[in-house]
């Protein structure tokens, strides 16, 4: 990162209060955090500790009751619903537990789906697609439907979904949580080599011990609040 290029998401000072039975529960508590471009991050922690909270934030899907948080130097705070719902088509990808692919679309019109709401050329689609699969281990299987994949290969196209159309980071919400010890491994290293050869930012909400040993930098949250910040080599 350098001092003209904005970090992938930034969260000032941030928290989120909810009201529960007449009762405030601070769901994250003053969360201050860097994430720069290229990161390969994890927030971790047990239920309860603010981490998909947190990523939720990041990624304009709740607004902070207390605090800033900007993606790639957009200050999600001022925006509209109108204005997030862009940014997110714009800058973010997502990548769920569940898959959340359309059952009626091929796989390759799954994952370009979010590139046609952008308006990109079918042709440009395609040819993005078609590399990714190629990359992912999923050439030939082009042209079935969800229901025709394997659990492993869904969430490859969601993967593939959320970054062909090149955003600012991925957010990904414990994404191996449905899948068996052989296809979470995969998939992490499908997403690891993602990061390495494109430069593809990863932030992880997760309570998989896998996840977060492959994750360069892991961030532990408990009540809320960051508990340790530990970045690896």
């Amino acid at each position: 990162m350098t001092e003209s290029t904005p970090p992938a998401v930034r969260t000032e000072a941030v928290w989120k209060t909810f009201s529960q039975e007449a009762e405030e529960v601070h769901a994250v508590r003053d969360v201050s955090l860097v994430i720069a471009p290229g990161e390969f991050t994890a927030l971790a922690g047990p239920s309860g500790s603010g981490k998909t909270t947190l990523l939720n934030l990041m990624g304009g899907l709740t607004r902070s009751t207390r605090g800033r948080v900007l993606v790639a130097g957009r200050d999600l705070t001022e925006m509209s619903n109108r204005e997030l719902a862009q940014l997110r088509l714009e800058e973010i990808g997502f990548v769920f537990q569940a898959y959340n692919l359309l059952p009626v679309l091929t796989a390759v019109e799954n994952a370009e789906f979010p590139m046609l709401l952008q308006g990109v050329p079918l042709e440009d689609r395609r040819r993005r697609v078609r590399e990714l699969f190629e990359k992912t281990g999923l050439t030939g299987l082009e042209e079935r439907r969800p229901g025709k994949l394997s659990g492993g290969q869904q969430q490859r196209v969601a993967v593939i979904r959320a970054v062909a159309s090149k955003p600012a980071m991925v957010l990904a919400d414990e994404p191996t949580a449905n899948l068996d010890s052989s296809a979470s491994e995969a998939l992490l290293n499908v997403m690891y080599d993602l990061n390495q050869e494109l430069g593809v930012t990863f932030v992880f909400a997760t309570h998989d011990v896998r996840v977060m040993e492959r994750s360069r930098r892991l961030v532990r949250m408990v009540d809320g609040a960051i508990d340790s910040d530990e970045t690896r080599r």
